[in-house]
């Protein structure tokens, strides 16, 4: 979740219904859209293909870097907008080549801070350049690299030392740990960093850095404003403390049934199936279709 938890946005009432027809539906990836062995099932595709023939845009925003997402988005067989990095990266169709939209990367500054103390505590650094993963490759670090290379299919580029990079602002910056380690250090760096960057907790081993106007919330509400759209039309699902901010922002926020507590105190509705059975399409057919 943000450093901010929910205060990007001013508390509000959240409806019992979709306010209005739904014209955007935007879809967290992992744990959500995916199911646990990274796939999207066959009935949610049809579900989103025939929300697409409608005229429905579909959105796919995810933590994941622009590469790891591609998968997910070919097989939809649809020609979606892609929202990655947390919010920090928009990239255009695929018909288009892709266009980079937006980019709020992470300030320098803090990046050679959190690399100093990643080097301290012998943690991995994630730093992400060009669309790929530039990471040092030592003994120590290789199990966390290995998770996250086995759950993403994220490219990496090894390299001697990432001091040498520090001088290039990352798309964002992501250290690997221990689960029981993360909550300290999460608590300790939203105390230092404070309005200079968002600290967000995705999976259990992961603490993500990001600049302070990065998140799936605003990235998602940018797109619906050069559509033409009102958020109010947003129907957004999500499962965890990163998707918070965009299902706040959404009129018709959806957790999945295994939505962690965060997501399903800003929802206005639950599905009753979770990703590994259909949640995405079981909303699209209740709400939109």
């Amino acid at each position: 979740m943000s450093s901010r938890a929910n205060g990007d946005i001013e508390a509000r009432m959240i409806p019992t219904r979709p306010p209005r027809p739904i014209r955007l539906v935007a879809l967290d990836l992992d744990n959500t859209l995916l199911s646990a062995d990274r796939s999207v099932s066959a009935r949610n595709i049809a579900a989103l293909r025939a929300a697409a023939a409608q005229g429905i845009e579909i959105v796919l925003a995810s933590g994941r870097m622009l590469p790891a997402m591609e998968p997910a988005a070919a097989a939809l067989g649809l020609d979606v907008v892609l929202v990655s990095y947390n919010g920090a990266a928009i990239n255009g169709r695929a018909s288009e080549g892709r266009p980079r939209i937006l980019h709020r990367p992470l300030h320098t500054e803090i990046a050679r801070e959190l690399y100093a103390f990643a080097r301290r505590e012998r943690l991995q650094v994630n730093y992400y350049l060009d669309d790929v993963i530039v990471s040092e490759d030592q003994p120590h670090l290789r199990p966390w690299i290995d998770i996250y290379i086995e759950r993403t299919g994220s490219p990496y580029r090894f390299v001697p030392s990432l001091g040498d990079y520090l001088d290039r602002a990352p798309t964002k910056l992501l250290l690997v740990m221990e689960p029981h380690r993360r909550e300290a250090i999460a608590d300790h760096f939203s105390a230092r960093l404070k309005d200079r960057a968002d600290v967000v907790k995705t999976d259990p081993e992961y603490l993500e850095f990001l600049d302070p106007a990065a998140n799936k919330g605003l990235a998602v509400q940018h797109i619906a404003t050069q559509l033409g759209l009102d958020m109010s039309e947003v129907m957004a699902m999500g499962d965890g403390e990163n998707d918070v901010p965009l299902l706040q922002r959404a009129g018709w926020p959806v957790a999945v049934a295994n939505a962690g507590a965060a997501c399903k105190a800003v929802a206005a509705a639950s599905t009753i199936h979770d990703h590994d059975h259909d949640a995405v399409a079981e909303a699209l057919e209740k709400w939109v279709l």
